[in-house]
């Protein structure tokens, strides 16, 4: 699945069939290459992150958690974890680890079971998420081609 696809898509409570929120953004993190959190925008309460072990199901009309109270508030994640807003690749500039741009990040294709990255997308190629080696707040950094 296309990440640009689930952008929009409702975060539901399945303890009590509310939605919580709505999907934002994404964060990923390497090695494995793999979602880490979503990001949401929730009804007054601000910006959260749903990290990717607390999704219980990724359906095409909505994603499932247990409760609400996994949620995090954005403001309580540390810059070092995974799921901070830092690490969403999308519209950040691709780098190999030599230095030379592959592009910007349009789009993630991903397995929505597993969470697993299986291409990142950029305006000028498809790169495999096994290529990924980490996501900062200026670039992505992937693998050389050998």
């Amino acid at each position: 699945m296309l990440f640009s696809k689930a952008l929009g898509r409702a975060v539901m409570d399945l303890s009590s069939a509310d939605t919580l929120a709505t999907v934002t953004a994404c964060t990923v993190a390497p090695s494995p290459a793999h979602i880490a959190g979503l990001r949401l925008k929730t009804r007054g309460r601000g910006h959260h992150t749903l990290e990717w072990a607390h999704v219980q199901a990724f359906g095409p009309d909505a994603i499932a958690v247990e409760e609400a109270g996994r949620l995090r508030d954005e403001k309580t994640i540390e810059p070092a974890d995974p799921a901070h807003a830092t690490h969403d690749p999308i519209g950040k500039a691709v780098l190999t680890e030599t230095g030379v741009g592959k592009g910007t990040v349009t789009d993630i294709e991903f397995d929505e079971r597993s969470g697993r990255v299986r291409h990142l997308l950029t305006d000028e190629e498809q790169i495999p998420g096994e290529a990924l080696l980490g996501v900062g707040s200026y670039a992505v950094v992937v693998s050389a081609p050998e």
